[in-house]
């Protein structure tokens, strides 16, 4: 999909003459705390934010995100209840391919990639009752940078009785990209979530490899209301670091991917077991791929491979294969990764 048609799509309303973005509809609100910055000043001609160099300064962005259950014609549907945004990221209109009850939310950036001083920042929050599914059109890009960071958070909170299932494309970061991402995911005890993080090293399609740069992530996954982690990750990864080829890192493997799922569960155990085992069997003889359960509700999966296809379709499998024991739901493909 271009990014033209993209821009129309983000808000159907439109935005107004004086920059005011219009109501998408009666269940969602958009406000602009501030005027849209100016677009950076180049270094010099002929240089293009695509390619990420020159760049005198980067973008900011902000979405915050907040849905909730409502009831329309006699029927429970998710609705977006809040959306605040601020600078080039967005939400296309929420969609509903499964029926009222599950909201298909697109984030987007349209410019398409980040770049030197870029600084992105997402928060979600689904409220109890609601289901949400949030992907991405395409994948994130971290291009090559002169010298500045570039940094991204993505903030996740999911209440008790709520559902997320959280599953954006791949993050690519190109040799060169100086980048800190980080993702931290706040889980109410009767939340319901399936998430993933897809991390490409090098643009693989051309036999890049990420030589040169640096990359810093942060996952931390809680339960609201805790200060210990159910799962932590921490990651400073410099271009041709020996992890990058030893056995007991990525294995000379470009891509990395791990995934969670969270369900209520009691002290037995039992519902986490039926789940790992579907998990298991998604991912069948995988040699670079596993499952485990560190505690009764939580099952992480860790996947390596040598092309970002390869490991998604293996997460999808995993997914298809446990929706309906941890939602009580047929897997329905994202429409908007068939655009």
């Amino acid at each position: 999909m271009k990014v033209e048609r993209l821009f129309s799509l983000l808000c159907p309303g439109g935005r107004g003459a004086e920059g005011e973005e219009k109501a998408a509809t009666p269940t969602a609100r958009c406000n602009n705390p501030a005027p849209l910055p100016n677009p950076p000043a180049f270094a010099e001609a002929g240089s293009t934010r695509a390619g990420g160099e020159g760049l005198a300064s980067g973008w900011s962005a902000r979405l915050n995100l907040r849905f909730e259950p409502r009831q329309v014609n006699g029927a429970t549907r998710t609705v977006m209840a809040e959306r605040n945004h601020f600078g080039p990221l967005r939400i296309l209109k929420p969609l509903y391919p499964e029926g009222d009850a599950v909201c298909h939310a697109v984030i987007v950036h349209p410019p398409g990639g980040i770049v030197a001083g870029d600084s992105l920042a997402l928060d979600a929050r689904v409220d109890g009752g609601a289901h949400v599914l949030a992907t991405t059109p395409g994948a994130q890009k971290w291009y090559r940078s002169t010298g500045a960071d570039a940094t991204a958070v993505t903030r996740l909170h999911v209440a008790d009785d709520a559902s997320l299932e959280w599953m954006p494309q791949e993050t690519i970061v190109f040799n060169g990209a100086r980048a800190q991402q980080t993702l931290e995911i706040s889980l109410a005890p009767r939340a319901r979530f399936f998430g993933w993080e897809m991390l490409c090293l090098g643009r693989t399609t051309r036999g890049e490899r990420f030589a040169t740069g640096e990359f810093r992530q942060r996952i931390r996954l809680v339960r609201a209301g805790g200060d210990a982690p159910l799962w932590r990750e921490s990651m400073l990864l410099s271009g041709n670091h020996p992890l990058m080829n030893s056995p007991l890192g990525f294995r000379e493997l470009p891509v990395a991917a791990t995934a969670w799922i969270s369900l209520p569960d009691d002290e037995s155990g039992v519902a986490t077991a039926h789940v790992l085992t579907s998990a298991r069997d998604a991912l069948g003889d995988a040699p670079t791929a596993a499952a485990s359960s560190p505690e009764s509700g939580l099952i992480v999966i860790k996947a390596l491979g040598d092309a970002p296809e390869a490991v998604r379709n293996l997460l999808i499998n995993v997914w298809k294969k446990i929706r309906l024991q941890v939602f009580v739901r047929e897997a329905i493909l994202p429409r908007i990764w068939s655009t």
